[in-house]
């Protein structure tokens, strides 16, 4: 009996910490998505006064596939709404990885 007791917390652990990767691999992989959809942000005021608009349909793109792709609303009710302005959607993204990140 006390052998199955051990498999068994052996593999409650085990789940824990496959668990746990997954949950970092999610933020890892969030991480670097942020970083691509800042470096396109930056692109954009760089270009301030010249044609923009494929840059721009770009960051809309990276916005909605990092809402659904890492289900934020889950995470950030407001986010939705907060998709149209680029500063602040980083800002919340940025909160996200930093509550999940511990």
């Amino acid at each position: 009996m006390t052998n199955l007791i051990v498999i068994l917390n052996v593999c409650s652990k085990e789940v824990k910490l496959k668990r746990f990767g997954v949950d970092r691999l999610s933020i890892q992989r969030l991480k670097k998505s942020l970083a691509y959809l800042e470096s396109k942000q930056r692109e954009l005021k760089k270009h301030n006064n010249s044609d923009t608009r494929s840059i721009e349909s770009l960051i809309k793109y990276l916005k909605k596939d990092m809402l659904e792709q890492f289900n934020l609303t889950n995470y950030d009710i407001y986010i939705k709404e907060e998709i149209i302005d680029t500063e602040i959607f980083i800002r919340s993204v940025k909160n996200i990885i930093d509550e999940h990140s511990a």
